[in-house]
């Protein structure tokens, strides 16, 4: 029961993230650069949802979380890895299966990086004795740091965002003010021929 509840709500959200554009290379790279951040907000959105729900389900003991060992050093390393790939191929491992599912073959090459990355690592650990375990710091959450229950966090954090959200928005609003309209090729063209024409 418990599959078949990911399977529903894997679709459900893979769905929105077709409907958002996050398939699209170019719409990752504009959001990496800034240009476009509507994914990036969604994103953000989805986790101060999610926030909300899971501790939710948490505080009335319907649902046990099962967290993973904090490790700093493995953050690090791993969030520079996962972030160089993002940039450079314009999809994430979600991101990526998705595109591959709509035929997108510069997606496929993501994938199998993806998996040869994964064979590497896993490679080195077993042989060349590559490991951050030295650095795992134990099972941390922020309701262990601060003292409340962690729906209250949870409710506080998913305020923050939801703020962060709003003020990136109104920023995007004052930017789009400010920035004149550009003047296109074929408007210029175009005025080239009547002035031509008028002469």
């Amino acid at each position: 029961m418990n599959l078949l509840w990911a399977l529903i709500f894997g679709i459900g959200f893979g769905y929105i993230l077709q409907r958002v554009g996050a398939f699209e290379y170019q719409n990752i790279v504009n959001a990496l650069r800034l240009k476009d951040l509507t994914i990036p907000k969604f994103m953000l959105l989805s986790v101060a949802i999610t926030s909300v729900g899971l501790f939710s389900l948490y505080s009335g003991g319907l649902v046990v979380l099962d967290m993973i060992v904090t490790n700093p050093v493995a953050n690090i390393v791993g969030g520079l890895i996962f972030g160089a790939g993002f940039a450079l191929a314009g999809y994430c491992p979600g991101t990526s299966i998705g595109a591959m599912a709509e035929g997108k073959r510069d997606a496929r090459y993501t994938v199998v990086g993806g998996l040869f990355g994964v064979l590497t690592y896993t490679l080195l650990q077993q042989y060349a004795g590559l490991s951050f375990a030295a650095y795992d710091a134990g099972k941390i959450n922020l309701a262990d740091l601060i003292p409340l229950n962690p729906f209250s966090l949870a409710v506080i954090y998913s305020a923050a965002i939801i703020s962060i959200i709003y003020l990136v928005d109104a920023w995007e609003q004052k930017k789009d003010a400010r920035t004149p309209k550009n003047i296109t090729t074929k408007n210029i063209s175009a005025g080239t021929v009547l002035n031509h024409a008028q002469e």
